[in-house]
């Protein structure tokens, strides 16, 4: 073949897909042309072919909310270029932390974390260093009685079929003593360029539980946001049981993972939506294999969602050196353990009064490309009108449909 004959639009495409997210982002100055084709959706799915998995990691002081950072490491195993096989170790390479980062990654989708400072709600593209907050939403018109508490969680969603990125805002009061649910709300902050603001989601009376959040983590499927949620009194006592609990997406079904038998007898659970329509739920329990029991008989560990390609991430719930985190195949019913190598050594020099803690996820480099053009401005613009949002009760869990 004469690659002469090849057109240059072609050629240039080819080349820019196999270039860093900084290189792309330094490029779309260059002219119009490269701003229109970068910054494209056909360009997005095109770009890294190839996945080049990222892991990473935020690290705080529980006692000090000013003491965070955000760590990159990419894979240190020589087979970093298969997208089956799970590298050994990571090597940390690059600091992320941006200023008043305060607390841990809530969640990260299509290349951006969602995290909260000071109750406002952020976006942060780790690829290019962007950051928006959005405003704080005011719940001052909920009132909190005596031995009540006011709780509010937001979480991390995306609209494909609008092609819109949203942030819902669960605010809830409760009785301290026992849980109980006293009022819930859900509000619903569109990302995109333009002005903007919290629009409330109307509850459907004949589906809707009012509920308080158990858990900080959120999981958006299909443009529907899942995260699990106490739904009446003696709430305490599921708490205590949530502790042991993820919250996961498996087969495209919400999944809870239970670990609370991982470390005394090695089996976890799965529990699947089925059907949300009538509230059916399937169960499947695992076995951990006998040679990888040694993994999990000492360790307690969280659940932090899983990986493009099946695997589980169990990140140890004691800050220890070295620190490793184990990634499970539920598919195949094969655990691994992974370490981070590289961590500054002052979070294990930490004085006693110190409480350190870690959230890991794995994200592929080329996922941050994906809409960067959406952080460009600190702007936002009003939901369409034609856009609803309803509320649906599962047990154990809430959903809650964003299209």
């Amino acid at each position: 073949m004469d690659f002469t004959e090849l057109p240059m639009d072609l050629v240039t495409e080819e080349i820019l897909t196999r270039l860093p997210v900084k290189s792309l982002m330094r490029f779309m100055c260059v002219s119009k042309l490269w701003l229109t084709l970068i910054s494209s959706r056909y360009f997005t799915h095109r770009f890294l072919t190839v996945p080049s998995p990222r892991l990473y990691m935020c690290l705080w002081d529980v006692n000090n909310y000013l003491d965070t950072e955000i760590l990159s490491s990419a894979p240190q195993a020589a087979n970093t270029t298969t997208t089956t096989t799970t590298p050994s170790a990571f090597l940390v390479d690059h600091d992320l932390t941006t200023p008043r980062m305060g607390s841990h990654i809530l969640q990260n989708l299509g290349g951006f974390m969602c995290y909260v400072y000071w109750n406002k709600p952020r976006i942060y593209n780790p690829a290019t260093r962007q950051l928006v907050t959005l405003p704080f939403k005011n719940s001052d018109h909920m009132t909190v009685p005596p031995g009540g508490k006011k709780i509010v969680s937001y979480y991390f969603g995306y609209d494909a079929l609008n092609h819109k990125y949203k942030v819902v805002s669960s605010i809830s009061v409760h009785l301290k003593q026992n849980m109980e649910v006293i009022s819930s709300e859900n509000w619903v902050f569109v990302l995109k360029g333009g002005r903007g603001s919290w629009k409330k989601a109307a509850p459907t009376p004949s589906d809707f539980c009012p509920h308080v959040p158990c858990k900080i983590e959120g999981l958006c499927i299909d443009g529907v946001i899942y995260y699990m949620a106490l739904l009446g009194p003696d709430g305490d006592e599921l708490l205590e049981r949530f502790q042991n609990v993820g919250l996961l997406e498996y087969g495209g079904k919400p999944t809870l993972f239970d670990q609370t038998n991982l470390k005394d007898k090695g089996v976890v659970a799965l529990w699947s939506v089925e059907d949300a329509g009538s509230k059916k739920w399937s169960c499947k329990s695992l076995v951990v294999q006998p040679s990888q029991r040694h993994l999990v008989n000492t360790i307690t560990f969280n659940v932090k969602g899983i990986t493009q390609n099946g695997k589980v991430l169990l990140i140890p719930k004691d800050f220890l050196f070295p620190f490793h985190i184990l990634s499970y195949d539920i598919q195949n019913n094969d655990m691994r353990k992974i370490e981070i190598r590289g961590i500054p050594d002052r979070w294990f020099n930490m004085d006693e009064e110190a409480e350190v803690c870690v959230d890991v996820m794995f994200m592929d480099q080329s996922e941050s490309v994906i809409s960067s053009d959406f952080v460009s401005s600190l702007d936002w613009t009003e939901r369409d009108n034609h856009d609803t949002y309803i509320h649906r009760s599962l047990p154990l869990s809430v959903s809650l449909p964003i299209l």
